[in-house]
């Protein structure tokens, strides 16, 4: 039978291995507050110019952000990046993006930007703008604020509008026709004329027209009217007399008396007319100015006449009618004389 034997630690080898242990156990935490005070950095979080500061053991931007309750959008603009490494000098920089509106096309966009130019706003809305197209604010204006831009789509184009040339009437006399009548020779037609503009739209819609040039495609064709010229009356004798027209004259007789022509009947020309014709009763004198020779006339108080004659007293309105005596019985009247229709 073997006898088993124990030994049994002395009280002061006990004391010594729990003096040990509690060494052990203080410095491991010693050394562990040491390291985790090591590992403890400080970082600022400047939010649209408000300026936070965290102490954090967090790696990357993200998770410092997540770790204090920082939410951001993708399009606020964060820098560093959201995945970078920190360290203890690591400023975090947020600009929270704000609403921009466009209003272009008869449509509303809407984007989100943290900062920027009316130019970026507009870029990142995919919208292009034209050379002629207007902006209610410069493209270099910095954006800051909740804004809206008004975008007007301006273009030019080339129109080309044709317009009626009224005919124009031309009215002839006719004296060959009674007085009161017409006729149409001609038809009248209108003309075409082409003009260019060149016109402004502002959102579809014309704000300007300028003329840029015009000419005639078509000359109008005018409308000829023949109205009637002959009047007539007739005489106390019952005569019908067709005129053309009539004047009124100061008229005066003369007969065959040298006092009168201021020819003797031994002179050559004694007797003529100054056209050459005898004279006899219904020959007139006038003035050629006013009543070409070789009219046929009606004279008031004298009767049917031609103008055959001529006088160095008879100008302008007046009239010598021939008479074979009395011409101062005659006198000096005011009389109508008409100018017969052929």
């Amino acid at each position: 039978m073997s006898i088993i034997k124990c030994h049994v630690a002395k009280p002061r080898d006990v004391k010594k291995l729990i003096l040990a242990f509690v060494i052990v156990f203080v410095l491991s935490i010693l050394l562990g507050a040491m390291t985790a005070q090591a590992l403890i950095k400080e970082v600022s979080v400047t939010i649209d110019g408000k300026t936070f500061y965290y102490k954090t053991i967090k790696s990357t931007v993200k998770e410092v952000l997540e770790e204090n309750g920082i939410t951001v959008t993708k399009d606020d603009y964060v820098s560093p990046a959201l995945d970078a490494k920190i360290d203890e000098n690591t400023k975090i920089v947020i600009k929270r993006a704000f609403e921009v509106k466009i209003l272009v096309d008869d449509s509303e966009k809407v984007v989100y930007i943290p900062a920027g130019t009316v130019e970026d706003a507009i870029k990142k809305a995919g919208i292009t703008i034209g050379k002629a197209d207007k902006v209610n604010l410069p493209l270099s204006q910095v954006l800051e604020k909740p804004a809206v831009i008004k975008i007007t789509r301006v273009s030019e184009k080339i129109v080309v509008e044709k317009q009626n040339i009224p005919f124009p009437t031309i009215t002839k006399t006719n004296y060959s026709m009674d007085y009161g009548k017409h006729r149409i020779v001609q038809q009248g037609q209108n003309g075409v004329l082409e003009k260019r503009f060149r016109v402004v739209m502002e959102d579809g819609k014309e704000v300007e027209r300028k003329l840029i040039g015009q000419k005639i495609v078509k000359s109008p064709k005018p409308r000829i009217v023949e109205v009637g010229a002959i009047r007539w009356f007739k005489t106390s004798r019952g005569e019908i007399v067709r005129y053309k027209k009539v004047y009124t004259m100061i008229a005066t007789a003369y007969t065959l008396s040298p006092s009168d022509t201021g020819k003797s009947p031994k002179h050559p020309d004694y007797g003529k007319t100054a056209t050459g014709h005898r004279v006899r009763r219904g020959v007139v004198a006038v003035d050629p100015r006013v009543i070409p020779l070789g009219t046929r006339l009606y004279v008031e108080g004298y009767g049917f006449a031609t103008a055959l004659d001529t006088g160095s007293a008879i100008k302008g309105n007046r009239i010598d009618v021939f008479v074979e005596k009395d011409a101062y019985k005659f006198g000096v009247r005011r009389v109508k004389v008409y100018v017969l229709a052929d």
